[in-house]
């Protein structure tokens, strides 16, 4: 406990200190103690898949239906909420499984070893099908545009150029990469705050994902949807900090054994499907990108997590689901580009859009175990713990 920062304002030295080591070993008088707890949430894990799952419904509705993208109906918010959900369970889940002795550098590696390679070679992938494609498309973002989404920086570029370039789906990586960066210096805070001190971070955290469309809803852009809107609001990467928070903020209410009403995960999981349609029809867009349904998220992360926590029956621990949560992460990367590769490919023989579709699902299945077996959990193993650092992780 010595070397973690003390209530007031932190010094230079003081958050070098934070940064090399990112857990405290004991519980706080407040808190509580990761002793005894799982690990390992699969339940979770399974609920990855169905985030996952709620991006490729949305591109795979999109793509069968163009019009969709001008009505703006369900459909395409099913994958906003889909990645909200996301970041809400990154927070939760790196707070849950956070090492009391971890260093930040350590930290770091993991993270990367986990997200970079299937980015990279997802990007190479795209990068060699644009040039296949002739010159002109590859200068359709252009390379400035192409080289800032390997590096994960583009969503810091309000220009749709940028934010569309390389792998499209992987926007989200440089939020994810942001996230990252800063959980080192926000994990000793969050742990330190009493029970008290929790709730009113959650509710904060919830106050600011309103208010971010609220204040640009009426009074930045009266005037109706923009591209600074949509970007400032769904994908630069600050904006999305509070989900992240906000998860982390739920782990730690959970690890204090504080008891809070009870909801369970399918009465949660029909709150977020109702809250998606209900609101899609009255709320401006907005809104929409994750304000609506951050309650709903919340809750039902938190009630999927507590099926473990307290070993009860869960669907989603199932090793079907847990082996589809697994892979969920190359399905996100992949799945768009498999489906427009196949969409370009095959309606020139005059397949349908829904028949493209279809037949793209297994084939995005199957390259994303290939992906997940032959890079990500090779990559992980090899690259997570230092060479130095083995000798150690293996006593341990």
């Amino acid at each position: 406990m010595h070397d973690l920062p003390g209530p007031s304002s932190p010094s230079t030295a003081t958050v070098g200190r934070v940064v090399g080591r990112i857990g405290t070993p004991e519980p706080s008088a407040q808190g509580g103690t990761r002793a005894g707890r799982p690990r390992q949430l699969p339940s979770l894990t399974g609920l990855r898949f169905a985030a996952a799952g709620g991006v490729v419904y949305t591109h795979s509705s999109l793509m069968i239906n163009p019009h969709l993208a001008r009505t703006l109906g369900p459909e395409v918010w099913v994958g906003a909420s889909s990645v909200s959900l996301f970041f809400i369970l990154s927070g939760y889940v790196l707070t849950h499984s956070a090492r009391p002795t971890d260093t930040a550098r350590a930290f770091w590696r993991r993270r990367a070893a986990k997200i970079l390679p299937n980015h990279v070679l997802t990007w190479c992938v795209v990068m060699a099908a644009l040039v296949c494609a002739g010159g002109t498309a590859t200068h359709g973002s252009g390379w400035p545009a192409n080289l800032s989404s390997l590096f994960l920086v583009n969503t810091w570029v309000p220009s749709q150029r940028f934010v569309s370039a390389g792998n499209p789906v992987s926007w989200s990586l440089a939020a994810e990469g942001f996230f990252y960066l800063l959980f080192p210096l926000l994990l000793p805070y969050v742990e330190r705050l009493s029970r008290r001190g929790l709730l009113i971070g959650a509710g904060g955290a919830i106050a600011v994902v309103w208010t971010c469309p609220a204040l640009y809803e009426f009074v930045l852009n009266p005037g109706g949807p923009s591209f600074p809107g949509y970007w400032s609001l769904y994908m630069l990467p600050v904006t999305r900090l509070p989900e992240f928070v906000l998860g982390m903020m739920l782990a730690r209410i959970s690890m204090t054994g504080m008891r809070i009403p009870r909801i369970g995960v399918l009465p949660a999981a029909l709150g977020v499907i109702s809250t998606i349609v209900v609101n899609a029809a009255f709320l401006p867009h907005s809104f929409l990108y994750a304000a609506s349904t951050v309650i709903p998220l919340a809750t039902l992360v938190h009630a999927t997590a507590e099926l473990d926590l307290r070993g009860r029956k869960s669907l989603l621990r199932t090793p079907v689901l847990v082996f589809l949560g697994e892979i969920s992460y190359a399905v996100y990367l992949v799945h768009f580009m498999v489906l427009g590769l196949l969409y370009l490919s095959l309606t020139g023989h005059g397949w349908s859009n829904l028949a493209v579709v279809l037949a793209g699902l297994p084939v995005v299945l199957l390259t994303s175990w290939l992906l997940y077996a032959g890079v990500e959990r090779p990559c992980v193993r090899r690259f997570s713990v230092s060479r130095r650092a083995r000798p150690r992780a293996a006593t341990a």
